[in-house]
């Protein structure tokens, strides 16, 4: 057998299957990195696994090394280093705080419920999913706040629309106690070590947690790897500039998981639309959120030659052909609550230096209820490097959704921004209260409606939007200097706001109707 290969990597990292995991893999890693063991592969089938173990040790007793570190018996702590034989480099979890102890006052727990060989919530998500079993569970590193922890557990939500769920952890600073941040039923309840969170009567009475996931879970090829045996294509649901979207059964496990099917022969198509469709699915691989498209993974169909790019599937399609179909524009309600899903799943762009640029109706998706909606379609997006001048260039040379579009980026490419993105939801507004009818209705060409925005021309207000709202949300988002436009944090704590106003409005009627 090969000596253990420590690989440090910004992105999980798959290795050759092995016939044995050892039980304590001397990863001496920090944090973030993902810590892999590299073995021969005896099958001629090739597997690759992904490791989500690193080593946690548990104190035997109580000890004040210093004033930046004492702890309690029972405290976490995750392995840094091998000092020698005597001493280990550590990790305190629940002070955030280094220390250097005796291996003779630890004891590595073999049953923890930590997984801290990453962080990503797309390959957590993905672990989660190729295990396949209800209530399995992990409780990993929080990727969008420091000190903070997620318990990950497979549960459906028809509620979401999810195949899991997130639960954030985070650090009282005072009592250093772990804490769930949203969960109301269980915020006067704290613990001293993740084993007596899970352990928890009033914990498990709310989660359904079955088993702690595997220490490395397998996959076939690669983590983002679905073959194409495992796919019944049922009927086709869209048409793009790509090719068709298919409705189809993904099998996984016992399960038939319905999933949204998008079709790609490069050799129908030229480097543009190539590129697009490869650039979706990077940029999906990297994006996790409630209120954006899931991504499940890639098939290759040899066969007819198409690359398959798998998500969850929308039963109510986009929302463009939604409000299409029905007679009326909804009412002020459900836009609003639309819209604030739409804001919530931008500002986690915007915390991912994420551009959409192509934030449109018919790039909304509803789910089978029509309660929520997602953001898909990352075919134009990028992350901008701000300064990368030639990245902008490339970016402006694709194809530009024109009604949509921002002034600043109509007059130079150099310009795109999270505010131009807000522009565009200032649009996706209007075509809503348009019932889906394109914005500038009377204008066809490009040259028109940049002529429009150019001379400082606002959308005027659809006939059935009020004026309130139209005042309070689309307007801000029209400014023509994209400094005077709200943030999407600001434009989602309006809406919320609002919301709750409108709550608070239908209980004082209904009591005055009683």
């Amino acid at each position: 057998m090969e000596s253990n290969k420590l690989i440090s990597t910004t992105q999980p990292s798959l290795v050759p299957r092995s016939s044995k995991l050892q039980k304590d893999i001397r990863c001496h890693q920090r944090r973030s990195t993902t810590c892999v063991t590299s073995m021969p592969n005896n099958t001629n089938k090739k597997t690759n696994y992904v490791q989500l173990y690193k080593p946690i040790y548990i104190a035997d007793c109580c000890r004040s090394i210093n004033a930046k570190c004492s702890y309690e018996k029972g405290d976490e702590f995750e392995l840094i280093a091998e000092i020698n034989e005597e001493y280990k480099h550590l990790i305190h979890l629940r002070t955030n705080s280094e220390c250097i102890i005796n291996r003779r006052s630890l004891q590595l727990d073999s049953e923890t419920p930590l997984r801290l060989g990453s962080d990503d919530r797309g390959v957590i998500q993905r672990c989660l999913l190729q295990y396949n079993v209800p209530g399995a569970y992990l409780i990993r590193r929080s990727n969008t706040e420091s000190n903070s922890f997620v318990l990950s557990i497979g549960q459906v939500s028809n509620q979401r629309h999810a195949e899991d769920w997130h639960y954030l952890i985070r650090t009282d600073p005072i009592s250093h106690r772990f804490y769930f941040a949203q969960e109301s039923r269980l915020q006067n309840i704290s613990f001293t070590s993740f084993q007596q969170l899970i352990q928890d009567e009033n914990v498990r009475n709310l989660i359904p947690l079955s088993e702690i996931i595997p220490c490395r879970i397998e996959f076939e090829e690669d983590l983002w790897h679905i073959p194409t045996r495992n796919l019944t294509f049922q009927f086709p649901i869209g048409k793009g500039e790509f090719g068709e979207v298919w409705r189809a059964l993904w099998k996984h496990g016992h399960r038939s998981i319905p999933v949204a099917v998008k079709k790609l022969n490069p050799l129908r198509h030229d480097k543009a639309t190539i590129d697009s469709f490869t650039r979706e699915i990077e940029t999906m691989k990297t994006l996790r959120n409630h209120f954006i498209v899931a991504f499940y993974g890639v098939a290759q169909d040899i066969n007819k030659n198409e690359t398959l790019l798998i998500t969850e599937l929308m039963e109510n399609g986009d929302l463009k052909n939604w409000l299409k179909f029905h007679q009326d524009v909804p009412n002020e309600k459900i836009i609003i609550s639309y819209a604030y899903d739409v804001c919530r799943g931008m500002l986690f762009l915007e915390q991912k230096s994420c551009l959409h640029r192509d934030l449109a109706c018919r790039n909304l998706l509803l789910s089978n209820v029509g309660k929520t909606i997602k953001i898909a379609d990352f075919g134009l997006s990028t992350i901008i490097n701000k300064d990368d001048f030639l990245q902008r260039e490339e970016v402006y040379s694709n194809k530009v959704p024109i009604r949509w579009t921002a002034p600043e980026v109509l007059q130079d490419r150099a310009n795109y921004s999270i505010k131009s993105d807000v522009w565009s939801f200032g649009i996706v507004l209007i075509e809503i209260w348009l019932k889906g009818d394109d914005p500038y209705p009377e204008e066809k060409s490009f040259d028109s409606i940049r002529a429009l925005v150019f001379s400082g021309y606002v959308h005027l207000r659809p006939s059935k939007c009020s004026k309130q709202f139209y005042n309070r949300l689309i307007l801000p988002c029209l400014y023509y200097e994209s400094y005077q436009r709200p943030s999407f944090k600001t434009l989602g704590e309006r809406l919320n706001q609002w919301n709750q106003e409108k709550d608070e409005y239908d209980r004082l009627n209904s009591l005055c109707v009683k």
